[in-house]
């Protein structure tokens, strides 16, 4: 990287979130609620505070869930690259065939070549038939390869997953407002708030080479 890179493109800020949400994710992963993985990771990290020095559960569900939108961009990177390398073998194995077809093949009766009534090598269909199964089975390969139902069920559960977590800070917030008492045009601001910061975190896109807060 060039020494005049923005912060969050260094490579040690960008080592940093990485191994501030690997954190997140392995307690969460244990079964802790999002104000505990919270109050764990405000000790190490000290962006994990609001602005009156609490740990914030939001906080921990936007780390994670930013965490699983990169790794699901990651995933498809991966698998993009498995489809080109497995759609190159399967490209060499059809021009073998091909090959194989393209060659003469004759019936053989104890290393003769049998001939029919008009005189004339009697074909071996049976290599044909052979090389149009071979043929069928790696189109049938590369149909799965080229299909995308396998990354479409990844990515619908890690959606579903981010739209759950999402969920549980809204409940966790209403639950918080309700606890407290707080009158109706207080409660109204705080709910728009937290909309809005939810919205910022549902459209937010990461780039190949930016890494967010």
């Amino acid at each position: 990287m060039a020494r005049g890179d923005p912060p969050h493109r260094q490579p040690s800020h960008r080592a940093y979130v990485a191994k501030r949400r690997a954190r997140a994710i392995e307690l969460k992963n244990r079964g802790l609620t999002w104000q505990q993985v919270a109050d764990q990771m405000a000790s190490d990290y000290p962006e994990y505070l609001d602005g009156e020095g609490i740990a914030s559960a939001a906080y921990a569900c936007v780390d994670v869930s930013r965490a699983l939108k990169q790794a699901n961009k990651e995933l498809s990177m991966g698998l993009e690259e498995y489809r080109e390398a497995a759609r190159m073998r399967l490209d060499g194995m059809r021009r073998q065939v091909h090959a194989v077809l393209a060659r003469p093949h004759y019936v053989l009766h104890a290393g003769q070549i049998v001939h029919g009534p008009d005189g004339q090598p009697l074909r071996d269909d049976g290599v044909v038939l052979a090389c149009i199964d071979r043929l069928q089975r790696i189109e049938e390969r590369q149909a799965k390869i080229d299909g995308t139902d396998s990354s479409e069920k990844l990515t619908i559960a890690l959606d579903r997953r981010v739209e759950e977590e999402t969920t549980v800070v809204v409940e966790a917030i209403l639950a918080g407002a309700n606890a407290v008492e707080l009158e109706p045009a207080q409660r109204q601001r705080m709910l728009e708030a937290a909309g809005a910061h939810l919205r910022v975190v549902e459209g937010e896109v990461v780039g190949e080479t930016e890494e967010p807060e």
